[in-house]
């Protein structure tokens, strides 16, 4: 889940990106100027102080056209410049009761600076977030109703509209920091696949392509060229399985992980792997639980028949996953499983039998002497256990 927090996102290279609200703003700032000027302009031969009145719009028009360009640069975006911006709006409002008229105070007319004390909180809370923005709100608030002679159910609306809007920018431009970051992150781990990728496609027309004639040549010539045979196959399962990649962060999907590379990391020189080509996503506690399954049969077969070669297929479709875990050895004589159960031996029933019948699967077992042993562990494809449990009883 996307942590979303409070504090700003760092400027990066790649620029803020909360720019888009941050030009919004500007617009909006000009707009509720506008508005300003044009109220003050029907109404100013009724100020009791006009020229007070029109030197603070005049600063209000200078001040929107400073922190218009300052706000456009993102390293000017500080405590400074947001606290004078919002400094400006409250010295606005408080020379409010000295410009207009008792008569327009008694009437509930306007504020000096009307609607144009929004655009500072606004600035709090695309900079600082909700938070930010409704805090700023809660300064600019208690003046406003300082300033009226009579509190109206209108001016109530207005602050509470104010505080809203704070909020909404607030939330909006912490979500568009997340997604940003979100965004950085996938474009990292796209160009982390790609150089994996290119350098396993170089590693497997040199590198593997060596060792898997060396392993070839060293069976067929055999003798003490064998051992450097096996030697050169297990590098080459081993770095097969690297280059794969065995990282959490890129294996990873909605809270999933793919069951064909965590097999695949199993594989050995007498350990061999097959896997379908693309990724078999699975919940993380499935594959856990699959994996320990088969590395219990593993160390079975290590136990019961060294030198025998393992073979591991792992397949799927949309109703089941199949893992086939099949050796040479010498296979498993009559009534050998019973007797280590009733000896209190447990490993058989208990990680293998015991895990798939957990997981609402099972695990069939084959085996004869002289013949192998093979194990056939079937679990419901997650898909369909999902959809057993919203089907109605």
């Amino acid at each position: 889940m996307t942590r979303v927090s409070d504090a700003p996102a760092e400027v990066t290279g790649g620029g803020d990106p909360t720019g888009s609200l941050w030009k919004g703003l500007a617009v909006l700032r000009f707009i509720l100027l506008a508005y300003a000027l044009a109220i003050n302009l029907a109404r100013w031969q009724r100020f009791d102080d006009p020229l007070v009145g029109w030197f603070v719009l005049t600063v209000i028009a200078v001040w929107t056209l400073v922190v218009t360009w300052a706000y456009d640069a993102p390293r000017r975006r500080r405590w400074p410049l947001l606290a004078a911006d919002l400094g400006v709006a409250v010295g606005a409002l408080l020379v409010t009761p000295y410009v207009l008229s008792d008569e327009m105070l008694a009437r509930h007319d306007f504020t000096l600076p009307t609607y144009w004390v929004t655009a500072p909180v606004l600035a709090w809370a695309i900079h600082r977030g909700w938070v930010g923005g409704v805090l700023a709100g809660l300064v600019i608030v208690p003046v406003d109703l300082g300033t009226r002679a009579i509190i109206t159910a209108t001016t109530v609306s207005n602050m509470f509209l104010l505080l809203l809007a704070a909020a909404v920018v607030g939330y909006t431009s912490l979500h568009v920091r997340a997604a940003a970051a979100e965004r950085a992150r996938a474009t990292e781990l796209a160009a982390r696949t790609a150089e994996r990728e290119r350098l396993a496609r170089a590693v497997h027309d040199g590198v593997l392509q060596v060792l898997a004639y060396v392993q070839r040549r060293g069976m067929e010539i055999g003798g003490e060229t064998a051992e450097l045979a096996r030697a050169a196959g297990e590098q080459e399962q081993l770095l097969r399985n690297l280059i794969r990649g065995q990282s959490e962060a890129t294996d990873s999907a909605g809270g999933q992980v793919d069951l064909a590379q965590r097999l695949a990391s199993l594989g050995t020189g007498d350990v061999m792997v097959a896997t379908p080509a693309e990724p078999v996503l699975v919940p993380a506690s499935l594959a856990e639980e699959l994996v320990a399954a088969v590395r219990a049969g593993l160390d079975n077969v290590e136990r019961h028949a060294p030198g025998a070669k393992a073979y591991v297929l792992l397949e799927h479709d949309d109703d089941r996953i199949v893992v086939s875990l099949r050796d040479d050895g010498p296979g498993i004589p009559p009534g050998r499983l019973e007797e280590a159960e009733a000896a209190g031996r447990m490993g058989v029933s208990r990680s293998i039998v015991g895990r798939l019948a957990d997981l609402g699967g099972s695990a069939t077992l084959t085996t004869a002497p002289g013949k192998g042993t093979e194990w056939e562990l079937v679990v419901p494809h997650p898909e369909v256990t999902r959809r057993r449990r919203h089907e109605p009883a």
